[in-house]
Formats: structure tokens, C-alpha cells, sequence
């Protein structure tokens, strides 16, 4: 994972994403991220919770049962959105987000920003 905090790259993706509006009043707190293909965007072994919206490329949603097999529960593209569910409570599950190819979102941590988050989406 790569962090951008460039404002250039930021305000790009702001403008390829459909919840422009929706996420303009986090701006102080919005930075971009990168993930080469196969890399954990999420997991429940991660500290940071990020609110994440796709802007590029694709990601698998998949749970890890406790028997080891996985399952498939989404495949994510353009807009797709990660830890909506964090912003309402702490989570430990099992379910891992991975990119199926370079991907780059826009993001903010949810700790951080968890009351603009809940009033804004």
C-alpha cells in the first residue's frame, strides 16, 4: 500500500468518483492509496480502518471460514466502497478485501473522521 497526499492526485480522483459531493467535506482529512495486484486492502489483522472508495481496477470481497476454505462474497470496481460498516462499530471478521489488479482509492480513517463520515453519508 502507498499513500498519496498530493492534492493534484487527490482532487483527480475526487473528480472520477460519483460520491464527489458526498465526500468534498473530508478533504483535510482525504488521501489516495495504491495496492499492487494481490495485495490485502482489508483485513482483520489490519489496525488502520480506512474508509475507502474504489476510483481504479477491481478487488475481491472473500471470507475465510473457520475450516480454512474460503468464500467469495463480492467482487468490487469503480466506486465500490470499503468500511462503511466500521464507521458504526469496531469489527473482527474474518473477511479480507484483495486487489485483482493494481488499484487506487481515495481514503480516510475512520477513527479520525467517524462523525463527518456518519453525517455526510
Amino acid at each position: 500500500m502507498k499513500k498519496f497526499y498530493d492534492t493534484d492526485i487527490i482532487e483527480n480522483y475526487l473528480k472520477k468518483t460519483k460520491y464527489e459531493a458526498e465526500i468534498k467535506e473530508l478533504k483535510e482529512n482525504l488521501f489516495a492509496v495504491k495496492y499492487d495486484k494481490g495485495e490485502i486492502v482489508t483485513s482483520p489483522l489490519q489496525n488502520e480502518n480506512l474508509f475507502q472508495i474504489v476510483i481504479e481496477g477491481s478487488i475481491n470481497i472473500y471470507f475465510i471460514r473457520d475450516d480454512g476454505s474460503v468464500y467469495s462474497l463480492a467482487d468490487g470496481k469503480k466506486d465500490y466502497i470499503l468500511g462503511e460498516m466500521e464507521i458504526f462499530r469496531q469489527m473482527t471478521s474474518s473477511v479480507y478485501a484483495e486487489a485483482n489488479e493494481t488499484l487506487a482509492c481515495l481514503a480516510v480513517p475512520i477513527e479520525q473522521c467517524r462523525d463527518k463520515l456518519l453525517t455526510n453519508l
